[in-house]
């Protein structure tokens, strides 16, 4: 049976709250791909101030996959400080040339060591898992995938504790050669809309999960406010473009082929802010609205297997949210992490500039990877 537009051809919900409802997931098909990508030691690396390098590698396995097939539709999750996708068998070869590229960018580049794997579907069922997906549409110009079941995580246990069994041949060959065009981080971190901009996990221990994560979205939605109202990238005026040589470093050094030829690099993203700065200032032609499209394509909330959420909250917002989920870590209902912060970060993939965008948001100074830490805390604990 031919599945490769599988996805492409799934409903869609327009609901965040829809994600606990049955009959909007479809499985997986058995003869898809999952593709695991993790940075080891993140934790440490965010401790060094190396926040924007983790985020950025891990969108770099994203938009190179993307990037083999752009009229393709396949799911993934970015992490933080890593990334899943689920892909047909098609992109598997190619992917494989992809990801070897990636771990050895993110060595050289940044001094990262990134872990990548693969783990069919068949194994993931033949262990006792698996994999449902709905997609959520974010807006007119993006959709989001929505995946549930343990699949994933099972995958990602598996590229840690069996890593010689499922991980990437180095020396695997293919013809394909790997393209990261459209992988930019160009933005100065996005000051929060309110007091706090927060990195969410929340994970189920109930057998009920459904009836938890329901219950932990009302809480969510009763102290934060609608999905619009919690977004941490509420307004244009938020949007900064950098001319910070720090801020573009990360881009210029994945695209340079030298310390000399980064310069320069850096010296054209500035002259391309600049000229970005001025188009947007004046509205010329379709540039009046970029700002809005980016606020219309940002990945601030999910699910996979757990609730990932980038949230805009005041202090006292912050406080009775982390109250009610400690309740119900004591109860054992579920486990969470939380990670504070004044701002966001933005990482972004542009296929079109007045089309197609995808722009992951995360905390700064650590987000979703200090908050997983946290989670982890939590879990051995109990």
């Amino acid at each position: 049976m031919h599945t490769t537009n599988f996805y492409k051809n799934l409903k869609q919900i327009d609901d965040f709250s829809k994600i606990m409802e049955n009959e909007n997931y479809s499985k997986v098909p058995n003869e898809w791909f999952v593709i695991v990508s993790d940075i080891k030691g993140s934790t440490k690396a965010i401790e060094e101030g190396k926040y924007k390098q983790v985020n950025f590698i891990a969108a770099l396995t994203i938009i190179g996959i993307l990037n083999i097939n752009r009229e393709l539709d396949f799911p993934y999750i970015f992490g933080g400080d890593g990334a899943s996708l689920i892909i047909p068998p098609i992109l598997l070869e190619a992917s494989k040339k992809v990801l070897i590229e990636a771990s050895k960018k993110a060595k050289e580049t940044f001094g990262l060591e990134l872990r990548v794997g693969v783990v069919s579907l068949k194994e993931i069922e033949k262990r006792g898992s698996f994999i449902e997906i709905t997609k959520f549409q974010v807006s007119k110009d993006y959709t989001q995938a929505i995946v549930r079941g343990n699949g994933l995580e099972l995958a990602e246990e598996l590229l840690k504790k069996e890593y010689e069994t499922f991980k990437i041949d180095a020396n695997f060959t293919s013809d394909y050669t790997p393209n990261f065009d459209g992988l930019e981080c160009r933005w100065e971190d996005i000051k929060t809309p309110k007091e706090e901009t927060i990195s969410i996990l929340i994970k189920s221990l109930n057998s009920n999960s459904n009836e938890i994560y329901q219950n932990s979205l009302k809480q969510i939605e009763q102290i934060a406010g609608s999905f619009k109202e919690r977004n941490p990238l509420k307004y244009a005026t938020q949007l900064n473009l950098s001319f910070n040589p720090m801020v573009l470093n990360a881009e210029a050094s994945i695209f340079a082929k030298s310390k000399i030829s980064k310069f320069f690099v850096i010296l054209r993203l500035m002259f391309e802010n600049f000229l970005g700065l001025i188009l947007m200032k004046y509205s010329i032609g379709l540039w009046g609205q970029y700002k809005n499209r980016i606020i219309r394509t940002t990945d601030t909330e999910k699910f996979d297997d757990m609730l990932r959420m980038v949230i805009t909250t005041t202090k006292k917002e912050s406080l009775e949210l982390e109250n009610y989920l400690q309740k119900e870590y004591e109860n054992k209902n579920l486990v969470y992490g939380i990670h504070r912060s004044d701002s966001a970060l933005m990482t972004c993939l542009i296929f079109q500039r007045h089309g197609k965008h995808i722009h992951f948001v995360d905390s700064s100074n650590g987000g979703y990877a200090l908050a997983s830490k946290e989670l982890k805390n939590r879990l051995k604990f109990l």
